[in-house]
């Protein structure tokens, strides 16, 4: 379940940068923007939002690298 949560907040993430033009070295802006729309989205309560806190929390340790990755060979290109 965290690895599907994980890629909607990804997916998510890479959709908002793209809207957004762009821009170099805001990942983390971008990461937590995903986070809080897809909280907004599936949840309405606030014991459901902060458990999704922790367990996104961890994904996003482990994509950080991924996603300085793939910003690093678009803008080889």
């Amino acid at each position: 379940m965290i690895k599907n949560l994980e890629n909607a907040i990804r997916e998510a993430a890479y959709y908002n940068w793209q809207n957004a033009g762009c821009p170099q070295g805001q990942d983390e802006y971008f990461w937590a923007m995903a986070v809080e729309q897809l909280n907004n989205k599936n949840c309405k309560s606030s014991s459901c939002k902060t458990s999704a806190a922790k367990k996104t929390s961890t994904a996003k340790k482990s994509s950080t690298a991924s996603c300085k990755k793939a910003t690093a060979k678009k803008s080889s290109k």
